[in-house]
């Protein structure tokens, strides 16, 4: 079966004009199992790989060659439009990824808040209780974990980038700016994702319902 960025049996339950609270929680696990498929994970986390050594690659030569001063050869042009070529190709993939799983995460959001928002759906400790057990379920888990450390290695390479501007810019300055930025995007792209789930399933605990009302009130 191809891959496809959004199953077409979850189509239906996007962007819907008059939502029914009664499809709410079949619209809103079938969006969530499309989203949380372990090959869109699986995927993301291979063309991460792939956009950062292609990037770096691509930048660390061009960075190099013009340190050095050796003039331009067929062998580094080459080089650098292949690893650029590569390094774009997998940036592409995770905006298309980002772009349709921001849409999953959306939706599946709003349909677990209708039944409470439209038909008065009772909130109970077991809401409490989901929305901070969601967090350790495998599929949410890995998520976390991957962005976590997309956002370290972030930190990482942008403190390499901001160092040099300040000591004296080196080959890998250019390269590690660049990792920097496209680990920060992704790491909070995906964390995004986790906490619209999150944010949707806490419309079911009655104490997160409390303080939020309470402060809307204030």
């Amino acid at each position: 079966m191809p891959f496809r960025l959004i199953r077409p049996e979850s189509l239906p339950w996007l962007d819907v004009a008059s939502p029914s609270p009664a499809d709410a929680d079949r619209a809103a696990a079938q969006l969530r199992d499309d989203y949380e498929r372990w090959s869109r994970w699986s995927l993301g986390l291979f063309a991460f790989v792939v956009a950062i050594l292609g990037l770096f690659t691509a930048l660390g030569i061009a960075s190099t060659a013009y340190a050095l001063d050796v003039g331009v050869h067929l062998v580094d042009v080459v080089a650098v439009l292949v690893a650029g070529g590569i390094g774009l190709a997998g940036t592409s993939v995770l905006a298309l990824l980002w772009r349709s799983g921001r849409r999953l995460t959306r939706a599946a959001a709003a349909w677990t808040r209708l039944p409470y928002e439209v038909s008065g759906r009772t909130r109970t400790a077991a809401g409490w209780l989901g929305a901070r057990t969601v967090n350790v379920e495998a599929r949410i888990f890995v998520r976390v974990t991957t962005s976590t450390l997309a956002l370290l290695l972030a930190v990482a390479c942008i403190s390499v980038a901001v160092r040099d501007v300040v000591t004296g810019t080196s080959t890998v300055t250019l390269a590690a700016a660049a990792v920097g930025v496209l680990a920060l995007l992704c790491g909070l792209g995906q964390m995004g994702g986790v906490l619209r789930i999150v944010s949707g399933l806490s419309e079911a605990d009655p104490l997160w319902h409390r303080i939020r009302t309470s402060v809307k009130r204030g």
